[in-house]
């Protein structure tokens, strides 16, 4: 269990669903659209809000959820927004074909341990309200370690002078 976090942002998570159908079956298709910020999305539970239709895609708003960040992740936060496209995670659970929104994450190994464990992640690109917090947080609790370099071996075996 991981300890109280340091910071914990409320956020909202929009995601579409499209309908695929094809001779005889259908299928539902879900992609992450954004992560809104904000303390309008502070609801007591997570709860699911129709937003509009575009280009067949229904979106909807899960709000409720938060964005915890830990001191010990500040690292895997660091590489995110440093990366090429810093993104931060929608992990939902699948049931029956319907998605739910669990959690909200930038930490990457997060990420994929969901994936592992079958949840769906979508990645979205980070939100201007939030950027500056999470690069204030890496600031505040990421120090990188001193590169030190190696003493090279002698492999000839004899005492150098």
């Amino acid at each position: 269990m991981r300890p109280k976090p340091q910071l914990s942002i409320p956020v909202g998570a929009v995601l579409a669903r499209k309908v695929i159908q094809r001779a005889g079956w259908s299928l539902a298709n879900w992609e992450g659209v954004a992560v809104l910020a904000g303390e309008r999305f502070a609801a007591g539970e997570s709860r699911c809000v129709p937003l509009r239709e575009i280009e067949g895609a229904t979106q909807y708003l899960w709000d409720g959820l938060r964005l915890d960040l830990y001191r010990d992740a500040a690292e895997t936060y660091w590489f995110n927004l440093t990366g090429t496209r810093p993104s931060l995670f929608i992990i939902c659970s699948e049931e029956d074909g319907e998605l739910q929104p669990v959690a909200v994450t930038a930490d990457h190994d997060e990420s994929t341990s969901a994936v592992e464990a079958d949840y769906k992640v979508f990645a979205v690109p980070v939100p201007a309200e939030i950027i500056g917090q999470l690069e204030e947080f890496v600031m505040t609790h990421f120090k990188p370690k001193e590169r030190k370099k190696r003493r090279r071996e002698d492999w000839g075996g004899e005492e150098r002078q």
